[in-house]
């Protein structure tokens, strides 16, 4: 389990144990409240290659939409959609062989769908405004990814299929009310997705002007686990 996660629940522990030593009954995240629903667009921007290590990005703009209900006090749940037109590469050498120089591997991710939900415990409660911290989990999905070979003697591209990857997401941030069906939320998050193969098309090859680099996936090997940090800003339309 990353790091941050264990944090998060450690620190999520302990605000129950508090609350629950501080009054009696059941704690404070756990009383029940009227059935809560929320609709939400947003907008923002994801981080580049200064999160991570794995695949080198440029940072682009995101776009999302966000439905929230809760039926307790102090916790909501969410569930996301989120798209990027975000791009990114991860880099291999290939080897030289009996036809074919020494040359470059390079794997491009296109098109970023996220696909997760999250929960919602409200820290700081006021008439306004709340202040909360979210962990989450979900799937992350690229639209199109290609694979190119670069040696002296010429190039090849071939498309792939689209890579799937577990992501877990820690979030924090804040919600405001101006009026009583409108409210604008502030939101940073981290997407940490898993390492993966890096799974290329059954029996890809690569042809350069007549000569064969067979089965290229055996030179990426792991792909490490990677970060996407994201900033966003979303107009709420409280529907209950």
């Amino acid at each position: 389990m990353p790091r941050r996660i264990l944090l998060l629940c450690l620190l999520i522990g302990s605000l129950l144990l508090a609350d629950s030593a501080s009054a009696a009954g059941p704690p404070e995240f756990f009383k029940r409240s009227p059935f809560t629903a929320e609709l939400e667009v947003y907008s923002g921007g994801i981080s580049g290659d200064s999160i991570g290590a794995a695949y080198q990005s440029a940072t682009r703009g995101d776009y999302g939409v966000r439905f929230t209900f809760g039926f307790l006090k102090a916790l909501n749940f969410n569930l996301d959609y989120m798209y990027s037109n975000q791009s990114r590469s991860f880099a291999a050498v290939s080897p030289e062989t009996a036809t074919l120089p020494h040359g470059s591997l390079v794997m491009r991710a296109n098109n970023l769908n996220v696909f997760f939900g999250s929960g919602e415990f409200n820290l700081i409660q006021t008439e306004k405004a709340k202040f909360y911290i979210s962990p989450g989990v979900g799937v992350a999905r690229n639209g199109s990814r290609d694979l190119t070979l670069i040696t002296p003697l010429g190039g090849a591209s071939v498309p792939l299929v689209g890579g799937r990857a577990v992501t877990f997401n820690l979030g924090a941030g804040v919600k405001v009310y101006p009026r009583k069906r409108l409210g604008l939320r502030f939101d940073v998050r981290d997407h940490i997705s898993q390492g993966g193969t890096g799974s290329l098309n059954p029996d890809l090859d690569l042809d350069i002007s007549g000569n064969t680099l067979p089965n290229p996936q055996q030179y990426f090997g792991r792909i490490p686990v990677q970060n996407n940090l994201v900033f966003t800003v979303g107009l709420i339309f409280r529907l209950l």
